[in-house]
């Protein structure tokens, strides 16, 4: 099936030699000729785990600047570059590029996994046993989005459950690249982008305001489990300089195991 000249796929992206191609379950809201965020962010991390590591390392940073919009259609290349090798840490660059020009640019930074047994588990207490993902009803009570006609592709490869005024429920409906298992990375990195205005009221401002992120930062405790993640969080705006900013933590049944933020652009359409 095909809908704007793109094939309909049972995957995000299709591979094609070492680059990938988006389906239209890449296709944002904002524009139907270019990707979701959150797509995108499953893509670099599936390419992610491509990077070798020294030792055992886990993803505990992950700063993604969204240069310019991701077009679905042309064939997208990831290039990765690790800008510091070690034993405790590792920082890797990815870019994101069509002919050349990039579009997004993340800096991850992976550190060393090592179990510090019972005694490090008595020793360390937080400062919060709060569980986030209890505030909201479980996914199969809330309303999946996307189901409508002209709902944009991507609600089809990411599952979406909205809670209003909590949150919402999220997971990879499909794989991220055809052919291929879903990855861990993946399945953490495609929660960040729904830090995204999460929670606000928006039905007011969208016919007269656009709302544009420009980059995504999120820190990381550890790998998520199970396939739902929930995210809860808030948004404040500035209206006398145009901008405004996320914050949300995500989820899973045994609390929270990463936080996320992103700043907008506000502007008049």
């Amino acid at each position: 099936m095909r809908e704007g000249g793109v094939v309909e796929e049972p995957a995000l992206y299709l591979p094609d030699g070492d680059g990938f191609v988006g389906t239209i379950l890449t296709q944002g809201g904002w524009d139907p000729g270019a990707q979701n965020g959150a797509v995108v962010l499953a893509l670099l991390g599936h390419c992610l785990e491509d990077v070798p590591t020294l030792v055992p390392m886990g993803v505990a940073r992950l700063t993604v600047d969204l240069v310019r919009p991701v077009p679905i259609g042309p064939r997208l290349v990831v290039r990765s570059t690790v800008v510091r090798e070690g034993k405790k840490i590792q920082v890797v660059l990815l870019e994101l590029l069509t002919h050349d020009l990039v579009h997004v640019r993340a800096t991850a930074l992976r550190l060393r996994v090592d179990d510090l047994g019972d005694e490090g588990a008595e020793l360390l207490a937080g400062t919060s046993l709060a569980d986030p993902n209890t505030q909201l009803p479980p996914p199969e009570r809330c309303d999946r989005l996307g189901e409508a006609a002209g709902a944009p592709g991507f609600l089809r490869g990411i599952e979406m459950r909205k809670a209003p005024g909590k949150g919402v429920w999220i997971r990879l409906a499909v794989p991220v690249v055809a052919g291929e298992p879903i990855r861990a990375t993946s399945c953490m990195a495609v929660g960040f982008d729904f830090a995204q205005l999460i929670n606000a009221d928006m039905e007011r401002a969208m016919p007269t305001m656009t709302m544009i992120n420009p980059d995504v930062t999120a820190h990381v405790l550890r790998p998520p489990a199970g396939e739902w993640i929930a995210v809860t969080g808030e948004t404040r705006f500035e209206a006398a300089i145009g901008r405004g900013i996320s914050s949300a933590t995500l989820s899973d049944s045994s609390g929270i195991f990463a936080v996320a933020s992103t700043s907008q652009l506000v502007q008049r359409r």
